[in-house]
């Protein structure tokens, strides 16, 4: 067997190992805090987020463990990359929402992320379209597993420019909100210190994943372009269904702290609250304000996930 196949084997392996390791870790998580809401944009989001990954994986696979005619190899590597570039434009998708909500649905902020998702998320299906409709190939020798990419256009990096910039952008403004709220904040050991850590942390492994598929196809042969795209799909599914589940189990901890006290909380006027769902939630419990005055609690209340 050539050292190509095997490479790319190993790293499609090592994908699906990271993905169903993660799925199996979460999953219990999922049942908890999302089989139990109500059906939202949010949650079919979660859900294609989530499982979407089962299908080109799964088709990747196959790919490298059957005997493929040219045709074949093209029409399955079209519907891959489909899958592929699908996913994580509902991956990026998420995190702009999320990065919306952070910033409590400010106009000035909306505006902005809504033109930078038109900028990056439709060009880059664009040109990971393009790129994928100009593979050629020829019939692999031997009779062996795989297929021969011959040719392709090395306009795929302009789609990998796009994500970076939408990612770049994402950790920035989640940057700035973490800045103006842990310097406002009593409790900077809170779980919006760790949303916030956590996104940056997550936002520097799809950085480098993002840089990595940019390179290759632009240094290495053409039979190893797009080698990094499993593992970069499976990072961002991975890392997208962890920020929403900290999310859901924050709101699940609040609430259930609250239910005891809802009979009381109805007869006082006075005290804040807002509906998450069908759940009214106390915003003065575990409450942070940030520089504008906003409680963070409330916020939660209106994002993405409602």
């Amino acid at each position: 067997m050539d050292a190509e196949p095997k490479l790319k084997g190993y790293i499609l392996v090592a994908a699906v190992t990271v993905f169903f390791y993660d799925f199996l870790c979460t999953f219990p998580q999922e049942v908890a805090y999302v089989w139990s809401r109500p059906w939202s944009i949010g949650t079919v989001l979660f859900f294609l987020n989530r499982y979407l990954p089962f299908v080109d994986i799964t088709l990747s696979l196959r790919l490298l463990t059957t005997i493929s005619t040219p045709e074949r190899c093209f029409r399955r590597f079209m519907i891959i990359a489909w899958f592929l570039a699908i996913g994580m434009a509902i991956s990026q998708l998420i995190l702009l929402i999320r990065t919306y909500a952070m910033w409590h649905l400010k106009r000035s902020i909306t505006i902005f992320l809504f033109c930078l998702a038109f900028i990056t998320i439709i060009p880059g299906l664009v040109f990971a379209h393009m790129e994928a409709v100009s593979l050629e190939f020829r019939p692999v020798e031997g009779h062996r597993y795989g297929c021969n990419i011959v040719r392709a256009r090395n306009i795929g990096i302009i789609a990998y420019i796009a994500l970076f910039i939408s990612e770049t952008t994402i950790v920035i403004l989640t940057m700035i909100k973490a800045s103006q709220h842990l310097r406002h904040s009593s409790s900077s050991s809170s779980w919006v210190f760790q949303l916030y850590r956590d996104g940056i942390i997550f936002y520097f492994y799809l950085l480098a994943m993002t840089i990595a598929n940019a390179i290759v196809p632009v240094l290495a042969d053409f039979q190893y372009k797009g080698i990094l795209a499993s593992p970069q799909r499976v990072l961002h599914s991975v890392l997208c269904t962890r920020v929403i589940l900290v999310i859901l189990r924050q709101r699940s901890d609040i609430a259930q702290r609250n239910t005891t006290n809802s009979y009381s909380m109805s007869r006082n006027s006075q005290q804040p609250r807002t509906e998450i769902l069908t759940t009214i939630i106390d915003t003065r419990i575990d409450a942070d304000i940030d520089d504008s005055g906003e409680d963070l609690s409330r916020s939660i209340g209106r994002d993405w996930t409602s």
